[in-house]
Formats: structure tokens, sequence, C-alpha cells
């Protein structure tokens, strides 16, 4: 019983997602990551003794903090990635500014 409702609430995750992309509310680009973290839960959804062997051979003693692990990384990595991305476009608001006050000195 705990499978279906992991992999049934896998499954409204991802929907959840394409209807989003769908509706123009998150880019395709973007939620590349996140379909392939709901790929990853979906496989351990349907084989949840795969992180037993995984946490085995990574030395890990109890299975369910690698889960964590796993979560953690992913969402930190995705946090750096939007950092970035912030920067970027920071950059680029001052640097439109800077335009406008240009064109506006121009124009007087």
């Amino acid at each position: 019983m705990k499978k279906i409702y992991f992999i049934v609430l896998t499954l409204l995750i991802g929907l959840y997602i394409i209807n989003d992309v769908r509706r123009n509310r998150f880019s395709i680009k973007e939620s590349i990551y996140w379909i392939f973290g709901v790929g990853i839960m979906l496989f351990l959804a349907v084989f949840p003794q795969c992180i037993d062997g995984i946490a085995t051979f990574l030395g890990i003693s109890y299975p369910p903090s690698l889960l964590f692990v796993i979560c953690i990384i992913f969402l930190i990595l995705i946090n750096f990635r939007n950092s970035k991305k912030i920067v970027i476009l920071q950059e680029e608001v001052i640097e439109l500014e800077q335009n406008i006050t240009i064109l506006k000195g121009n124009k007087k």
C-alpha cells in the first residue's frame, strides 16, 4: 500500500510540473531538472530496495539518511544555479538603467 501511495504522489507531482509548463508558468528548460528529480523519485518508489543497496555500497548505515542527502544536494545545486541567474539578471537591470539614463539625457 505504501508503494502505491508514493507512486501516485510522484505522478501527481510530475503532472503538476507538466501542467505549469503547459500554462507557461514554468519554463521548459527549468522543468527538466524537476522532471529528472520526479523520475528518480518514481524509480525509488517502484524499487525501494535500491536505496538500501546504494547506502550499503556507500557505507551509510541508515539508508533513509541517504535520501535526505540526495535531496539536500539536489536543492543546493538548484539554489546555486538560481543564484547565478539572479546575479546575471541584476547586472542586466543595471545596464538597462544606465542605457535609459543615457537616452533620457540625450533628449534634453
